[in-house]
């Protein structure tokens, strides 16, 4: 029995020997090791050399910005404040006869708010309480479309109201 486990043992290291070191992770060379006697560490390289090693390390890369998809969804940020001033981007919305769009509503601001749809007939409320932070996507209104006239999105910030005017019929 020894002389078997011997004779693996002797094969795996022949193995290893032929082969070299194995390669770093994901199957490349880069995890190989050298000879630390052969290589300079980072403090006796001069900085000016251009040693890749001296590189710095770039962050995880970002996500790219969301793609605007006006008409079809408008983002619409909300900035919702407790001085009961409300600051919209866009601050007013136009868009030429026959546009049809949702809104995606984004409290952007530190106060929660109340939104909601109001014409010369009725008023419809959107949204009861979006807190800070959060946004609503409104997937139910389908906003002007085959109407041509003017409507005002609401905004009640501490009981006041804010107006975000909308045109349905732009030039």
């Amino acid at each position: 029995m020894r002389l078997v486990l011997w004779i693996g043992v002797i094969v795996v290291a022949a193995a290893v020997a032929a082969c070299g070191n194995p390669p770093g992770p994901g199957g490349d060379d880069t995890g190989a090791t050298t000879d630390a006697r052969l290589t300079p560490d980072a403090s006796s390289r001069d900085a000016g050399d251009n040693d890749p090693r001296d590189a710095p390390v770039a962050d995880a890369p970002t996500d790219p910005p969301p793609v605007d998809a006006f008409p079809g969804v408008l983002d619409l940020r909300i900035d919702c404040h407790n001085d009961c001033v409300l600051v919209a981007d866009p601050a007013a919305i136009a868009v030429p006869a026959g546009t049809s769009f949702e809104v995606n509503w984004i409290n952007v601001g530190d106060t929660e708010c109340d939104v909601a749809k109001i014409d010369e007939f009725n008023q419809v409320p959107i949204i009861i309480g979006l807190e800070p932070g959060t946004s609503y996507h409104d997937p139910v209104h389908d906003w002007c479309g085959s109407f041509t006239g003017t409507f005002d999105f609401r905004v009640s910030i501490c009981t006041l109201h804010s107006y975000i005017p909308v045109d349905c019929a732009a030039p």
